[in-house]
């Protein structure tokens, strides 16, 4: 993993989550939520956590399940109406499941996000998945931390592109009326992290676990978790 790049980056006027996967460990709940999909519908594929750590380069579910398909010419016989469909089956599967887990903030969310508040910096979260996976996950951490502690939440259903278009964070910093060089953004993957730099947006990359030995290069610095970064790279006071 890749080593902070300099000791501090700067106290931002704004830190965005670039992605639902920044703020929990998701990745292995919808892998689940795909295969179950597939289940019900009555095809024989199985993403394995190796498959899935490839398909995240891609971003997306439906564009993931394009993909997958795409792949292998066997399975050319499932449409975009029914990649469609099975994005949608699982997504109702993956927000069941997340009802059921014991899900907790990543290492070092609360506190970055405490001190934020703290400080009077504005916390956004802008994501490519849908409002309906945002909802999911705020209910499933209700009692580590509050939705409403997002000025802004920029999600799919705003957009026009997905990452890795610059789109998103492009709508976001419209809404957070501040300038890229202003804003420090949060991301997991590299393809979302496209993104981000797309804007000129600096980066604090915190790669999730299913993807640790991707590229993560182009981040400003990379990080295993967000403890002790407000205070040690942000320049924050911690939350009171």
């Amino acid at each position: 993993m890749k080593a902070p790049t300099r000791a501090t980056l700067f106290t931002p006027k704004a830190v965005i989550f670039g992605a639902i996967g920044t703020i929990a460990e998701t990745s292995d709940i919808q892998r689940r939520a795909f295969n179950s999909a597939f289940e019900a519908a009555g095809l024989d594929w199985v993403w394995t956590a190796e498959t899935y750590r490839d398909l995240l380069r891609t971003n997306g579910g439906q564009n993931r399940i394009r993909a997958y398909r795409d792949a292998h010419p066997e399975l050319m016989s499932v449409t975009d109406t029914m990649v469609v469909e099975l994005h949608t089956a699982k997504t109702d599967h993956y927000v069941e499941m997340l009802g059921q887990e014991d899900l907790h903030p990543r290492l070092g969310v609360v506190e970055l996000m405490g001190a934020c508040r703290n400080n009077s910096i504005p916390i956004a979260l802008c994501t490519s998945t849908a409002m309906e996976n945002v909802k999911a996950l705020e209910s499933a951490l209700a009692k580590s931390l509050s939705f409403d502690w997002f000025t802004k939440i920029v999600t799919i259903d705003q957009i026009a592109r997905p990452k890795p278009a610059p789109d998103a964070y492009a709508y976001c910093l419209w809404q957070l009326k501040l300038d890229a060089s202003q804003v420090i953004a949060i991301e997991d993957t590299p393809v979302s992290l496209i993104s981000a730099k797309a804007n000129g947006i600096n980066t604090i990359a915190t790669p999730g676990a299913a993807i640790l030995e991707q590229d993560f290069s182009d981040a400003d610095m990379v990080l295993p978790s967000l403890e002790g970064a407000a205070v040690q790279y942000l320049g924050l006071s911690k939350s009171t």
